[in-house]
């Protein structure tokens, strides 16, 4: 892995740090979904710290560069991390999907209290 490279991936994950931080003080990210990317940086930080370690899996996994090791590492965790906020945001849509119908469900009961209260007022009144 390049020297440049490895200052670019330190570079990068500081920054992410910074600015994940930051949101969170501002309260404008949560920390639970803060502590993905947190670890991500992390662990962007750790392999351009440590090359070798990368020269490693990379020669574990029978690849031929660091740098291509690298990006499918990166690639991989990212397409990880996109299921599973596809898995939530489907979630999330199935329980405003319900909210939804609960309330269009109450609506209609209000809806038909109310009718039903004027009608037992104008039955009273004649």
């Amino acid at each position: 892995m390049g020297f440049v490279l490895r200052l670019l991936l330190i570079f990068a994950s500081l920054f992410t740090t910074l600015y994940i931080l930051k949101r969170i003080r501002q309260a404008k990210l949560q920390i639970e979904y803060a502590i993905f990317w947190l670890l991500f940086a992390g662990v962007l930080i750790i392999m351009s710290i440590f090359p070798s370690l990368m020269i490693m899996l990379t020669r574990a996994v029978g690849m031929q560069s660091p740098i291509n090791c690298v990006f499918l590492v990166v690639i991989f965790t990212l397409m990880l991390k996109i299921f599973m906020q596809t898995i939530e945001h489907s979630q999330l849509e199935d329980k405003v999907k319900q909210l939804t119908q609960r309330l269009a469900i109450e609506e209609k009961l209000r809806q038909d209290e109310k009718k039903e209260a004027m009608e037992e007022k104008s039955n009273d009144s004649v």
